[in-house]
């Protein structure tokens, strides 16, 4: 009995040795693999701007090597569900089903609430460009009533229903109720075409709404082109308004920039959209700082055993 109880000591020892070694190993230094949209991106403008790292929006050069390029929201959430060790960012609008954990913005979580009560302050605008010459004056009628459509309490509901964040206020006015300062909308339109394109990451709220006001204004017929926020003016004001691709209506999910002045009164603001910091779901950080976001894309933090 005594000889078990000398074996079961030494056993228990022994144990204590392997546990005591095992808590003391260092932890591993795992390198940060940083993600991030293209230079076309509305979303990477957005979220390089408000970071403070605006050299950035369209020069891959300042970043740190060994960065991961990808061309879209569905691209960054698959990349980052298979890279427990990478950070990228996304659309809020596509969080909830990405399977991926969305950081805190400076101690404010990425909510709709908190983007619409000023809080949360990693977001950009969803905004609009019309033409300033027209080939008829219908278009031209159909483009100013889908303008005053944007107002309305209808297209507010519309917005809100493909994830766009806006307020609606009940001053706001419903489409019937200033239909009547709009004749256009009472006649057959069906032989006009309106073209609409710019931002692809504006492209569901864009047509959602093209399709709800054709309904409503002599069921115009609509054509979608959705290339990038970069052809928004460049196809409605810029050099390729009168080429093949032209358009009456165009959208940017960013602000426009000093060589892309609109004629007044034809570009104004849709909705808001917020950019969230993601990571892989395995990943123990709940809240990131602009200036950590800075630094791990300039790549002056590379370890995550770095980030506070």
């Amino acid at each position: 009995m005594k000889k078990f109880i000398n074996y079961l000591l030494i056993a228990f020892f022994m144990l204590g040795v392997l546990l005591v070694s095992v808590g003391c190993k260092e932890p591993v230094e795992e390198n940060i693999k940083v993600y991030t949209r293209d230079t076309t991106s509305g979303t990477r403008d957005g979220f390089f701007t408000t970071i403070g790292f605006s050299e950035a929006t369209t020069d891959n050069t300042k970043l740190v090597s060994n960065y991961v390029e990808v061309d879209g929201n569905g691209s960054m959430i698959s990349a980052l569900k298979n890279d427990e060790f990478g950070i990228g960012y996304i659309s809020l609008a596509s969080l909830a089903a990405s399977g991926l954990k969305g950081l805190s913005y400076e101690g404010v979580a990425p909510t709709e609430a908190n983007v619409l009560n000023g809080s949360y302050t990693l977001k950009r605008n969803f905004n609009y460009i019309v033409r300033n010459e027209y080939a008829s004056d219908k278009e031209r009628q159909i483009v100013a009533a889908y303008l005053a459509f944007l107002t309305t309490k209808d297209a507010k509901a519309t917005v809100q229903s493909k994830d766009g964040i806006i307020s609606v206020n009940a001053s706001d006015p419903t489409w019937d109720e200033i239909k009547k300062a709009y004749p256009i909308c009472l006649e057959d339109n069906s032989s006009i075409t309106i073209k609409f394109g710019g931002s692809t990451s504006v492209e569901k709220i864009a047509k959602a709404l093209s399709s709800e006001f054709s309904t409503k204004c002599g069921n115009f017929k609509t054509e979608h082109n959705h290339t990038g926020s970069g052809d928004a003016y460049k196809r409605t004001q810029g050099s390729e308004k009168d080429g093949a691709n032209y358009l009456h209506i165009a959208f940017l999910s960013r602000e426009f920039k000093t060589t892309e002045a609109p004629a007044a009164n034809t570009s104004g603001k849709i909705c808001v959209d917020a950019i969230v910091a993601v990571v892989n779901s395995s990943n123990q950080l709940t809240n990131i700082s602009a200036q950590t976001l800075l630094k791990i894309y300039q790549g002056t933090i590379t370890k995550w055993s770095e980030v506070e």
